[in-house]
């Protein structure tokens, strides 16, 4: 979603694609079923949007999971997230939470405009059939997603990349340098209290 494009312009275009969609058959948004038994990983690929968004897992904002935060511009972490171990066949839902000139909701089973603006492209520019799931190898796609704030806006379909990865194992993840000063910040606190515990007893 990009600051220069006109508010007016992009609420007519993507109003008319919209439309269109329901009209010609429902729309519904693109959610991603697992292909086989493993465990799922997401990684944030960029993006192009001034919003900032939320990402992860959930139909609604009261069972909403986040898994990412900052997107696209400075995402937290940066790196390969574990979703969890699913069977085949389940379907997984994402959700995002978008603020850019107020705030929005999308979910990859929602129905309502932001859920299809953002976890579909109504217009096929990607050439998918108007999914935004796109396959990148044997175990690896990558969702082309609009932010929640789209709907009105812009359909560009590259607000938030975000990469998918299903193993059959778990894949070691190195934690990164924020996160260890965490863990050696908490560890230097244990320490430093089981050191005055002892002093406390020898006394």
């Amino acid at each position: 979603m990009k600051k220069h494009f006109p508010k007016f312009l992009g609420a007519l275009t993507v109003g008319v694609l919209v439309c269109l969609a329901i009209t010609s058959e429902p729309a519904k948004a693109d959610s991603f079923v697992m292909p086989s038994d493993g465990y799922l990983y997401l990684q944030q690929m960029g993006g192009e949007a001034a919003g900032i968004t939320t990402f992860g897992v959930g139909t609604s904002p009261s069972d909403f999971v986040p898994l990412y935060t900052g997107l696209p511009n400075n995402p937290s972490p940066t790196g390969l997230v574990l979703v969890g171990f699913f069977s085949a066949g389940t379907t997984i839902n994402f959700g995002m939470f978008t603020t850019f000139d107020g705030t929005a909701w999308a979910f990859s089973n929602g129905t309502d405009q932001a859920s299809i603006v953002a976890f579909s492209d109504i217009d096929n520019s990607l050439g998918l059939g108007g999914s935004i799931l796109q396959k990148t190898g044997s175990n690896t796609w990558v969702l082309h997603l609009d932010d929640a704030r789209s709907a009105g806006i812009d359909d560009d379909d590259n607000d938030v990349l975000m990469g998918l990865r299903v193993s059959p194992t778990k894949i070691s993840i190195v934690a990164e340098p924020g996160t260890w000063l965490l863990i050696l910040t908490g560890a230097a606190a244990i320490a430093r209290r089981s050191y005055r515990l002892r002093r406390y007893l020898s006394h």
